[in-house]
Parts: structure tokens; sequence; C-alpha cells
């Protein structure tokens, strides 16, 4: 047994650095190169959302709020790659009258051997 070198619990193991869990989620930050502001486009006549990539400018239908506009918004995110998995996502409230969505993000990522943090966006 190992004690924490910043807060002092027991830790079994080395293999963490001589940290716990707690304090590696907190040094450690996931979400580093992740956009926090993306930009996604409606055409203001027939309301529907430009998908982001893809070549082309396509316009698709999707209602406020629905699983079709939360992959477009999730697709125009840069930095969520590979190697740091999408464990959730979600709208989070706006008014109805806002032309804002805002969207919450957890990731997951394998921060040292064996040890995974999960981090909210």
């Amino acid at each position: 047994m190992v004690l924490c070198c910043i807060c002092g619990v027991q830790v079994t193991g080395t293999s963490h650095g001589g940290r716990c869990t707690q304090c590696l989620q907190k040094e450690v930050d996931i979400t580093e190169g992740i956009s926090r502001h993306s930009i996604v486009y409606q055409c203001g006549s027939c309301g529907k959302w430009q998908r982001p990539g893809g070549g082309g400018t396509v316009y698709v239908p999707a209602e406020r709020e629905s699983r079709e506009l939360l992959a477009i918004c999730l697709k125009s995110i840069k930095g969520i790659s590979k190697e740091r998995s999408l464990v959730d996502a979600g709208f989070i409230w706006t008014e109805p009258h806002s032309k804002e969505l805002k969207v919450k993000v957890t990731l997951q990522k394998e921060v040292m051997a064996g040890i995974v943090v999960q981090q909210g966006l």
C-alpha cells in the first residue's frame, strides 16, 4: 500500500504514478483540444439543417432536440477522435425562441495503463 502523493489516501499498487483515481481525474484534462463552440447552419426558409462534411452542401430535416440534430451537432465538434470515446451526449435546455443549441458531451479516455478517465464537456 502506498499513500497518494496529493491527498494521502491509501492506493493499492503503484501503476497510478502514486496518485489515487480522484486526484488523477482532477489533474488530467481529456477535453483539451476539443472545440467548445461550433456553428450549425439552418435554412431560414425551409428549416432544414446543414450536415457538415460529405463534399457538398446537404440540408437534412431535423426537429429541435432530435437524434438527427444531435448527430449533426456532434459531427461539427472538432477534436472528438478515436482516442477519446464518446460515452454520452444530449441537449441542454435553452429557451424555445433562442437560436442557440447547447450540447452536453461525456468523453472517456485511457490516460495510463489500466486507468480510464471520464469527463464531461
